[in-house]
């Protein structure tokens, strides 16, 4: 009986603070096992990147790949932060050096109906010891993100069965790289028998030690770099005898001398790049206070109105996290202010429903001011308050009214805010009967620096 070894993390996040250490757990792992006489293969399932580290903002995620090339990794899929935390152009570049083969079979140039230049469909590897194994990716499928980025995402159905007609007969083990989260992973282990390991991501699920799905083990290692996964796959003469997944936390491993300085050392090379950018020339200091409506949180609703060319607009307080100071503003300025990747959702309801998300929104004010959320791009604190431009809402009867007059439910209202409203459950009016599309290519932060690039254009030396 022979062993195969698969260490896979996902969701790294730019969480740089274990790197060191998971690099050298997984460095020393694989030289272990194959001086035993044992295979390995290491993975890595996406969202790798985050723009809400500087490092990461400030190169467009290359420094993710050059920090991911200093591990021998057998394949990578891809993320939404990846696919699209970059426009198009940045995306296809960012693999440029990347010393891995990504695997993704469910995005596609819309023009070719071609995968992008650095994907394949698959791999199939064949071990030293004569198994071949077969590696599919996946992404989740964002339409409303993908499709104004210029990508053709399509669903594991589409794509997995002719994948899967022209793969099983060649190999004696699939591993899918599964980034579209736990529900579909689910759905796939009960559809698609052929597919004994599905290394999950996306919904930063935690299996310590994995799920059987009919003859499926799905897999999961949370987020940030807290855990890798492990999973011992036993074989004899190219038939799978068995499967046991483990986690290992990254807290226990040991931390050597350098540790700090590596990871404080990559915050410091972010920022200063950030930094040698200006923007505006600010004449006054503008004070954030994510629990509240403040002069900050006015000047982005200032913004974004205008960049979308709309009067009406909403965002909330908590998206701001730090002053915006007086003197000669740079990308790091606004980055820290705004670390989230978002960008504008543009969306048009008729005024019986605009009047719906008003209650909705109304209804649970006191409770957002100072409810802390995570995830779908919000990378601060809490939500904190809603704050409402180009129409007046009456805290008792919740009247909405529009230059004096009340909306009347016929009409339509089209309105700006960020992917986060549309993403976030709270909301639902927003999913349910908008007519959403998002802008691109530029986060919330870019557009309120172009507005202030305009406003205070910098006449001085910095």
């Amino acid at each position: 009986m022979k062993k195969l070894h698969i260490y896979h993390i996902n969701d790294l996040h730019s969480h740089f603070e274990n790197w060191p250490k998971i690099r050298r757990f997984l460095l020393e792992k694989k030289a272990f096992h194959e001086m035993n006489g044992e295979e390995v293969l290491l993975f890595d399932i996406g969202d790798a990147c985050d723009r809400v580290h500087p490092l990461t903002e400030a190169t467009n995620g290359k420094a993710n790949i050059e920090l991911l090339n200093q591990i021998p990794f057998d394949a990578v899929t891809i993320g939404n932060n990846e696919g699209i935390g970059n426009d198009k152009r940045q995306l296809d570049e960012l693999y440029e050096d990347a010393e891995f083969p990504v695997v993704l079979a469910n995005l596609h140039d819309p023009e070719t109906d071609a995968l992008p230049i650095w994907a394949q469909q698959y791999l199939i590897r064949t071990l030293s010891s004569g198994l071949k194994v077969g590696i599919v990716g996946l992404t989740a499928p964002l339409y409303l993100s993908y499709v104004p980025n210029g990508w053709d995402p399509k669903e594991a159905y589409e794509v997995l069965p002719k994948i899967l007609l022209k793969v099983a007969p060649s190999v004696d083990l699939i591993i899918l790289l599964s980034h579209v989260g736990i529900i579909e992973d689910i759905h796939i282990g009960e559809m698609y028998r052929s597919i004994p390991i599905i290394i999950g991501a996306h919904t930063h699920h935690v299996l310590p030690e994995g799920k059987h799905v009919d003859d499926s083990l799905l897999l999961g290692a949370g987020k940030f770099g807290k855990f890798i996964g492990h999973v011992t796959v036993s074989y004899d003469s190219g038939r799978i005898l068995d499967r046991k997944a483990e986690l290992i936390e990254a807290a226990d491993l040991p931390e050597k001398p350098g540790d700090t300085a590596e990871v404080a050392e990559l915050q410091e090379r972010g920022e200063a790049l950030l930094e040698a950018i200006p923007i505006a020339d600010n004449p006054v200091r503008l004070r954030a206070d994510e629990g509240h409506i403040n002069d900050l949180l006015l000047l982005g609703l200032d913004a974004v109105t205008e960049y979308a060319d709309t009067p009406f607009g909403i965002l909330n307080s908590g998206l701001f996290l730090a002053d915006l100071p007086e003197g000669i503003i740079t990308k790091n300025h606004l980055h820290q202010i705004l670390p989230h990747p978002m960008r504008l959702l543009e969306c048009t309801l008729n005024g019986r429903d605009f009047k719906a998300m008003i209650d909705e929104m109304e209804s649970q004010r006191e409770e957002l001011m100072v409810k802390e959320i995570t995830g779908m791009g919000f990378r601060g604190r809490i939500f904190g308050e809603l704050c409402y431009r180009g129409f007046k809402v009456d805290p008792e009867t919740r009247r909405v009214t529009v230059a004096g007059r009340e909306l009347s439910d016929e009409e339509d209202i089209t309105f700006v805010t960020v992917d986060h409203f549309r993403y976030i459950t709270y909301f639902p009016t927003i999913e349910n009967e908008g007519r959403s599309r998002l802008l691109f290519p530029y986060f919330l932060r870019d557009v309120v620096g172009l507005h202030l690039e305009d406003k205070f254009p910098i006449t001085r030396e910095k």
